[in-house]
């Protein structure tokens, strides 16, 4: 008898699992009613067995996310690397360094999503969901931050942990943005400035390429190594620049121009006026030249050449490398997700066209971050009457987060969050290179401890403060640890059309619809006469209540073509990354309704509205006898 229990029970859970989403709610609420205790033990049973489905899912995902990340950054670095440097004899020792750091990324992530998921659900079993909903999502991101450990073997994350806590601040003044307190509008007034991003900018670069410059080693390799690139200018040239900085005497100085001036790296003097300058410098290291900081600065850094001169050249200079970098940047990702648009005819020369001005404003902004950098020190030398100094250095370099300006808006507060987690991580390595942090302090893995404080405020807000979050993050968010039931605080995964609206109107609302024709979907009605903006609108007002007996082909019928009433075409809009499954399947549904005039978007749209609510409320009005052939 148990045998055969078991085998019909596996049936059932076979026919189950065959059954649309809705026929199996409907299936499940029609479902014979069992005594008190054996429905509390079968609704037991079907949670533990959700967070286990929760918990393999979430680490799959993760781990899958972490390799197609790491491994995408290590295909890139490889390739550049291949073309820049040409050694083939040592592209076996990278590609197996970056096997390796795909696998311990796949592992750090899995680990994080396995131990959240874990903690969550266990601490939601023990103290219930509704009690434990304003705490026990930080403490399980709390638990997760050790994982950091498995991103690398004995090396430190300094740059990824500030990245996150800088992330965490951003959502924690968002949360203090929406609060009522008037002491917390005012503690978070600055951070509703127009352009607080290109302030952060101005504040991370003053930070970074002063240590760049005077303290090389607080500068994160990866970054030192992009700034060598980039910078144009050679290591001589930096480290002159801080000889210049640093000395105390004129006695430094001349020694610094006599190694100059016999110097072919530093300047060859190919050119007339390269060849004076090159003699200037050699008279100043011979002792017949008068010495003066700001001059010598002009002389070493723009070789004879005006400020505005040295800065054009080195944005025209520096333009083709700034520009074979962001190209990729621009196009791999439109080859994934809009390849479509990219081979056709007739929209892939507007995106191609999009794509090329999209690189070539990047390539600009960094040019001039650069040449900005520079260019500032000579003003800042001029505005501390003639020194150059680590202050003049420090306030000159801070224009360059100007160049911020170039860039389009959408990018600039990722270009600042970017190098402001830099900027705090040298900073912090200054700290420890000045003495600052005592030794009991370094010895300890300050960079899991700031992890662990940034995952509980992320994790926390992601729990209760979702609206808080970009799209594209929280859609990272609910791919990896659950898309649906944060409402409920059961949190499962679920396909995106199950989850089109929940974020908006909840579970509660979404039921199976009961009046579908035998073909499972609404037909639209032929349009014959207009509705009016104010029945448009009346209609748009009520369309919450409809919820409850539209299916999920009605909700997204009406969202496109609520977008096309009030947007337009849906072409003339990018389409959502792959990542974000509930913008993607809301733009297919936009997309169907194209070169539908607004008239007959809003007419569609009253009539869907009216069939669902069975009310009669927005009755069509005639349309006007000009436009009849267009309404038919």
């Amino acid at each position: 008898r148990r045998a055969s229990a078991r085998r019909a029970s596996r049936r059932h859970t076979r026919a189950r699992r065959a059954m649309p989403p809705t026929h199996r709610r409907a299936a499940s609420s029609a479902s014979l009613d069992l005594p008190a205790g054996d429905a509390v033990e079968r609704d037991a049973r079907r949670d533990r067995a959700r967070a286990r489905r929760r918990a393999r899912t979430a680490i799959a995902r993760a781990a899958a996310f972490g390799a197609v990340l790491r491994g995408g950054l290590s295909v890139g670095k490889i390739a550049l690397a291949a073309t820049r440097r040409g050694r083939r004899g040592t592209t076996a020792g990278r590609a197996r360094k970056a096997v390796r750091d795909v696998a311990s990324y796949a592992a750090f992530l899995a680990t994080f999503a396995g131990t959240y998921v874990s903690a969550d659900e266990g601490l939601r079993r023990r103290y219930g969901g509704e009690e434990s909903k304003a705490w026990r999502c930080a403490l399980a991101g709390a638990c997760a931050g050790p994982s950091l450990m498995l991103a690398g073997s004995g090396a430190t994350h300094y740059g990824l942990a500030g990245y996150i806590w800088v992330r965490s601040i951003v959502l924690l003044t968002r949360v203090a943005q929406k609060s009522e307190d008037e002491t917390m509008k005012r503690l978070t007034a600055a951070t509703r400035m127009e352009h607080g991003d290109c302030a952060l900018m101005v504040g991370s670069a003053a930070v970074i390429l002063s240590c760049f410059i005077l303290r090389p080693e607080t500068v994160e390799p990866a970054y030192k190594h992009f700034l060598d690139v980039h910078g144009g200018k050679t290591r001589e040239e930096y480290a002159a620049l801080r000889t210049l900085c640093e000395a105390g005497g004129d006695s430094e100085l001349r020694a610094l121009c006599a190694r100059l001036a016999i110097s072919n790296t530093w300047s060859a003097g190919k050119t007339a006026r390269e060849m004076a300058n090159k003699t200037a410098v050699g008279a100043i290291g011979a002792g017949t030249g008068a010495i003066d900081r700001a001059e010598l600065y002009r002389m070493i850094f723009f070789r004879g050449a005006s400020n505005a001169e040295h800065f054009l050249s080195h944005v025209v200079k520096s333009f083709a490398a700034t520009l074979s970098v962001y190209a990729p940047v621009y196009l791999v990702p439109a080859a994934l997700i809009h390849r479509e648009k990219l081979l056709s005819r007739e929209k892939g020369p507007d995106l191609l066209s999009r794509i090329a001005v999209g690189s070539a404003r990047s390539a600009l902004f960094l040019s001039s971050y650069v040449g900005a950098a520079w260019s500032g020190v000579d003003l800042a030398n001029r505005a501390f009457g003639g020194s150059c100094d680590g202050r003049s250095l420090t306030l000159g370099v801070s224009m360059a987060g100007l160049a911020t300006f170039i860039e389009k808006k959408s990018r600039r507060m990722e270009l600042a969050m970017y190098c402001t987690s830099r900027a705090i991580e040298t900073a912090a390595l200054m700290a420890v290179y000045r003495g600052f942090v005592p030794n009991w302090i370094q010895r300890r893995r300050g960079d899991i401890f700031l992890f662990s404080i940034a995952s509980a405020t992320i994790m926390h807000c992601y729990n209760t403060e979702r609206d808080v979050f970009r799209s594209k993050y929280l859609s990272v968010l609910d791919f990896i640890f659950g898309s649906t039931g944060h409402d409920s605080q059961s949190i499962s995964h679920a396909a995106s059309y199950e989850i089109l609206f929940e974020g908006n109107f909840g579970e509660s609302k979404r039921k199976p619809a009961a009046s579908l024709p035998p073909g499972g979907e609404r037909e639209m009605q032929p349009i014959r006469t207009y509705v009016t903006e104010e029945q448009f609108h009346a209609a748009s007002a009520a369309m919450k209540d409809t919820l409850s007996d539209a299916s999920v082909s009605d909700i997204l019928k009406m969202y496109g073509l609520y977008k096309q009433a009030t947007v337009g075409d849906a072409c003339n809009h990018p389409r959502p990354s792959v990542m974000d499954q509930r913008g993607r399947a809301k733009y297919s549904s936009w997309s169907q309704f194209e070169g539908m005039s607004a008239q007959q978007a809003m007419t569609g749209y009253c009539m869907l509205v009216d069939d669902l609510t069975t009310a009669g409320k927005f009755e069509t009005a005639p349309v006007s006898p000009a436009s009849s052939t267009n309404a038919d």
